[in-house]
């Protein structure tokens, strides 16, 4: 028994350092945008001298900080929300319901996981300038849905499809329609899976830099990692400000993690039990 214990402590001290060391560039960059140029190369290790908020208020208004966030906003929510409602009809439609090619049609969409974004980007582009949605939000919101769908159909295909029967049964021996089962039984104790593809739509949409710097020329519509791209390039030797704008784009994306992060591994885990 104390010699298990004492593994247990070892193995919970390399888990408290491994974290420390993953943690710690996010920690260095948040307090370096507190200190001036000149202590970030000559002693990049010191805390600041004092703690302001001054360059994250001039990073966010004279950077444009302010307007790039709010487009990332826009068009992570949109995307959120257009793949969990998308992704758990089809994989509801594929783990509970019969119809021809429903096997086929599903591993087609599984083929989405295998084909790199950067084969088609090309065509995407001349489509969406047909279109007429290039520097428009839907120019980035609907690719990054088609992309989420795949991975996002595979988890909720694995956790609706060990769900029992018994539940839509029953609801429908009371009445309920087949919608009526999706909304109000599978959906309230899906929860765990849906928040898994939500925080992995987010962390992809909210980070995706290839299309969004191809898509979108205007200024008004750029997304955050171009703006902090752009921004780099005009205070490409102010680091204090560019660690201003750096930290300012990770902080919405560390604060969902750790409200929802518990949700990841129980989403990603249920699928592979069986009753």
């Amino acid at each position: 028994m104390n010699r298990l214990r004492w593994k247990d402590y070892v193995l919970m001290l390399a888990m408290l350092l491994l974290c420390l060391a993953m943690a710690f560039p996010m920690v260095w960059m948040a307090y370096s945008s507190m200190k001036p140029n000149r202590l970030i190369f000559t002693d990049p290790w010191s805390l600041p001298e004092q703690f302001t908020l001054e360059r994250f208020s001039e990073a966010w208004v004279v950077g444009n900080l302010g307007r790039y966030f709010t487009n990332s906003m826009i068009v992570t929510s949109t995307t959120v929300l257009l793949v969990v409602l998308l992704a758990s009809l089809a994989a509801y439609a594929f783990a509970r319901l019969e119809f021809r090619g429903r096997q086929p049609l599903f591993y087609l969409f599984l083929a989405g996981l295998v084909i790199p974004a950067q084969t088609f980007v090309i065509p995407l582009f001349v489509l969406l300038r047909n279109l007429g949605l290039i520097d428009s939000y839907p120019a980035l919101i609907l690719p990054y849905t088609a992309l989420g769908l795949p991975m996002s159909i595979f988890i909720l295909h694995a956790f609706f499809s060990t769900l029992p029967r018994d539940l839509e049964d029953a609801a429908a021996i009371d009445g309920c329609g087949l919608f009526r089962i999706y909304s109000l039984i599978i959906m309230p104790i899906s929860k765990p899976a849906l928040a898994t593809i939500a925080i992995l739509a987010a962390i992809d949409s909210w980070n995706e830099f290839l299309f969004a710097m191809l898509f979108i020329r205007d200024t008004m519509t750029r997304t955050l990692p171009i703006g902090l791209y752009i921004f780099y390039g005009h205070y490409d030797i102010d680091y204090q400000m560019l660690f201003s704008g750096l930290t300012v784009a990770t902080i919405p994306l560390v604060l969902f993690y750790v409200f929802f992060h518990r949700f990841i591994i129980e989403g990603l885990t249920v699928g592979a039990l069986k009753e």
